[in-house]
């Protein structure tokens, strides 16, 4: 059987976006964990054969 999926993750596009994905997840996680803070965080990750083509981020704050 010939193996005709190839991994992405490797590659230099990828690579600088999962790097930017992490300092985003990073940078969220110090906002949002704290008291105080009533919400949610979303990050979304959109992949186009195999490579990311962008990143979201959300931030939604309950007013309380």
């Amino acid at each position: 059987m010939i193996n005709t999926k190839t991994r992405t993750i490797d590659a230099p596009t990828n690579q600088t976006k999962t790097a930017r994905l992490l300092a985003l997840l990073d940078e969220l996680l110090r906002q949002t964990l704290q008291r105080g803070f009533h919400g949610s965080v979303q990050l979304e990750i959109a992949v186009q054969d195999g490579t990311i083509q962008h990143i979201r981020r959300r931030v939604e704050q309950l007013e309380k």
